[in-house]
């Protein structure tokens, strides 16, 4: 289960099962089904994993085919329209829609040309980088006027399969099976779903008088919201829909691109940026000529640890270096706490012991334990 795919089996599979239990009898004739994190096939080798969050699908699958299919199967209908680059087909107005901005911004960050990025079949870095994002809704189920009304669906129907959909709209769930670095929720009114302050307490424990876990900054000029969810390490951008940029905003999209570069480099989330459409991946000349850079990645974490009094479960550190890139040989690091991920520990203790750096390696020593809470190394 160490690849995303499997991730995201197993953390909405249960959840599927359960809201197949919930609305099994009723008459599912012309009701859409619930839309699902869409993953590009190149999002594990991305540098830069980006999330992008729209508020709802206008017709997605049918929802008696999910009830007949496999969970897994479903979802990955999804990830083919990714793929095969379907997006592109839906841009009506490079200005005011939601895929013309997402496209627009991988463009304008990784320093490519907008009409190479989308159209230049015989380009794979360009590709690729259309295929190394993740696309969700925070709405699963779409709001009854937009497809199922039209569709002659029964509103109670509609109404007992929205609520037994709201497991699946939580955040969370996407930051638990993909850990992306940057999130952007496209619709200001998805806040009320995804990222307002009492959904954050609930989601996160946060006691909701003192969210000292997630950091909320306001963006003037123009506008947007800022949340950092320090237990994930994820960024959330939380910004209008594309259409309302473009054509009502006073500033047009691509002054929001400008700004949440500008942003994303202020806030240090990465400490380089692209420079080409050639650096959307995570093997790059950067982790050749530095070998040493998980150690310093567990020198920095355990550094905070510390001065927090805190500890760190081995299992996350193996999937915080998978995520990265970062591999023991050619193989990926255990994510269940298993011996690799400790002996890269204990290497790493030793790295900084021998270089007379006494107290990063005690910092190191003292921050990394095993599922019981132990030193196991």
């Amino acid at each position: 289960m160490d690849d995303i795919i499997g991730r995201r089996k197993a953390e909405y599979e249960p959840l599927i099962e359960d809201f197949k239990k919930e609305i099994r009898g009723l008459n599912l004739q012309n009701v859409t089904g619930p839309h699902f994190p869409c993953v590009g096939e190149c999002y594990e080798e991305a540098k830069y994993k980006f999330v992008f969050c729209g508020m709802e699908t206008y017709g997605w699958d049918s929802l008696e085919d999910l009830m007949k299919q496999d969970a897994n199967k479903y979802l990955v209908n999804g990830d083919n329209r990714i793929n095969t680059y379907q997006p592109i087909e839906w841009i009506s107005n490079w200005n005011a829609t939601f895929w013309g901005f997402i496209f627009k911004f991988l463009a304008k960050f990784y320093n490519t040309d907008l009409d190479k990025l989308v159209y230049d079949e015989n380009d794979a870095a360009s590709r690729s980088i259309l295929k190394s994002i993740i696309w969700c809704n925070s709405n699963a189920i779409e709001r009854f006027g937009v497809t199922c009304e039209h569709n002659g669906v029964d509103i109670n129907v509609w109404n007992a399969v929205k609520r037994a959909s709201k497991k699946f709209d939580d955040l969370i769930r996407v930051v638990n099976f993909c850990a992306p670095k940057v999130i952007f929720v496209l619709c200001k009114a998805a806040e009320e779903y995804i990222v307002n302050d009492e959904e954050i307490s609930r989601i996160y424990g946060v006691d909701a008088k003192q969210k000292n876990n997630v950091l909320k900054l306001k963006h003037e000029n123009p506008q947007y919201t800022y949340y950092y969810l320090r237990n994930s390490l994820t960024h959330v951008f939380l910004l209008p829909h594309p259409r309302w940029m473009g054509q009502f905003s006073g500033y047009g999209q691509d002054a929001y691109i400008d700004t949440l570069i500008e942003s994303i480099k202020n806030y240090h989330i990465w400490d380089a940026l692209p420079k080409s459409n050639k650096d959307w991946n995570i093997v790059t000349e950067d982790f050749i000529r530095n070998p040493d850079k998980p150690y310093q990645l567990m020198a920095s974490i355990a550094h905070s640890l510390t001065l927090s009094n805190a500890v760190m479960y081995g299992g996350d550190l193996g999937r915080l270096f998978n995520m990265n890139g970062f591999r023991t040989g050619n193989a990926k690091y255990s994510e269940d706490g298993g011996r690799g991920v400790f002996s890269v520990i204990k290497y790493a203790y030793k790295y900084y012991h021998n270089r007379g750096d006494y107290q990063t390696a005690y910092e190191i020593a003292r921050s990394f334990v095993n599922k019981n809470g132990e030193y196991s190394y």
